[in-house]
């Protein structure tokens, strides 16, 4: 389940290694089957007749409303665990089948084109811009705010903003899915390193350097390589609108601040801070974690919302989380969340709503946490303090897109060839970085 899978999907967006190997571990949310007004078991409110959802067919006298929703990924025991909580809460008003999810986009788009679209999807809020520039997603914004905002108030803070569109929010969060790292506590006391939280690029540079002299091991795992650099080339910017132009494309490849990001990620391979040395550029999942319980190394990175299942696997007692080091000014999480969206043409919009309330309510947000996961909605309790910290950044996930965007050929290269061609070859890596953006300017034109 933590192998890494692509699912077939075209991965675009900062997160995308993560995003496809956290829907595998991915877990769910709850609402009630009122169709009144009136508020639910779980204190969410159905929308109003007189809002857009008001306009679904009805079912015949006595006849259950059928409906087909894409929720748990295969082999994603907790999704699939939230079915059973969707089929059980709403048994007596819909007939629902459960669709399994796999190339998302792909299914969505498949059946929104057949006339028959899935009545509700999961799929990341981060990335709903070919729905929205398409108008194939429903806008969500008349229900959230609904009743003072009611549903709206049930996220926590900032969590919606990933699926805000034109002002308008097209998906919601169920978790938040971004770069995190789990550090052996007890091996940083060993070296005399205290790591804060947040920490920035110099002083997590420096605990690296730390424990690698005073405890002779490579101190810092990551089978994600792409993830330093991408990260770095969102956080070196002094502000949005530096960030802003950069994702454009406006800034070459070759500007001070880019080589310096790539330069640093570099040293990290030459100098021997990654495990296991000799092959870190290809080190996997399972070995960072084989490397991370023998105490062979110090720091990992992980995905948030599977650091709980990691820790476990590991038996460390005594872990610290540590979020993502920045190398600029702003303390921001490169990341998206893992939710749901509902096409726009869906036959049945406001027993969708219904549904996608029932997911992001209380009652399914705690279940998810009972199985170790942080989540989007307010209000949950774990016993494990850890859990609210593998969700702790939430809040503070870049809202830019990533210069990879720009074009496919210049994401292969920057998630796939990247690092590697760089500590190799600088000079050739950057050459190719620049014809590429050039490239995709102009092909946008």
């Amino acid at each position: 389940m933590l192998a890494l899978k692509k699912k077939g999907i075209l991965l675009t967006s900062l997160m995308s290694m993560a995003l496809a190997v956290s829907a595998c571990g991915s877990n769910s949310n709850g609402n009630s089957a009122s169709g009144s007004p009136s508020a639910s078991a779980s204190g969410n409110v159905s929308p109003s007749a007189s809002s857009p959802a008001s306009s679904s067919a009805a079912a015949p006298a006595g006849a259950k409303q059928k409906l087909t929703l894409m929720i748990a990924w295969p082999g994603d025991s907790i999704g699939q665990s939230e079915e059973k909580l969707v089929a059980e809460h709403f048994k007596d008003k819909y007939d629902i089948t459960f669709k399994p999810v796999s190339d998302p986009e792909k299914t969505i788009k498949t059946t929104i084109a057949s006339g028959n679209p899935v009545d509700l999807a999961f799929y990341w809020p981060g990335q709903m811009d070919t729905f929205v520039n398409a108008d194939m997603a429903l806008d969500l914004t008349p229900y959230l705010e609904a009743n003072n905002g009611e549903w709206k108030n049930a996220f926590v803070d900032g969590a919606l903003t990933k699926g805000i569109y034109n002002d308008k929010v097209y998906a919601v969060p169920i978790t938040p899915v971004y770069y995190s790292m789990l550090a052996n506590k007890d091996l940083l006391d060993q070296a005399g390193v205290t790591l804060p939280d947040y920490p920035t690029w110099d002083e997590f540079k420096t605990a690296l350097t730390t424990i690698k002299e005073k405890l002779g091991i490579a101190p810092f795992g990551n089978s994600w390589a792409s993830w330093t650099h991408r990260s770095f080339l969102q956080s070196i910017w002094p502000d949005d609108a530096k960030e802003h132009e950069w994702s454009q494309g406006q800034i070459p490849f070759t500007d001070p601040a880019v080589v310096k990001a790539f330069d640093e990620v570099k040293t990290l391979y030459d100098d021997g801070y990654m495990y296991p040395g000799k092959g870190a550029l290809t080190v996997t999942q399972d070995q960072v974690l084989s490397g991370f319980k023998s105490g062979k190394v110090a720091i990992v990175a992980w995905i948030n919302f599977l650091s709980d299942q990691a820790i476990k696997n590991s038996g460390l007692k005594n872990v610290q989380v540590v979020s993502w080091p920045h190398m600029g000014p702003r303390v921001k999480i490169p990341g998206d969340s893992n939710g749901y969206m509902i096409p726009a043409n869906a036959k049945h919009p406001e027993a969708s709503i219904e549904i996608l309330k029932y997911l992001t309510s209380l009652e399914v947000a705690q279940h998810r946490v009972d199985n170790g996961s942080p989540v989007s909605i307010k209000g949950v309790t774990a016993a494990d303090p850890n859990i609210s910290k593998f969700g702790r950044d939430a809040s503070k996930l870049y809202t830019e897109k990533e210069i990879l965007t720009l074009s496919p050929k210049l994401n292969e290269y920057l998630d796939q060839k990247m690092p590697a061609n760089y500590v190799f070859n600088p000079k050739s890596a950057l050459a190719e970085l620049e014809k590429l953006r050039l490239e995709a300017i102009k092909d946008k034109k």
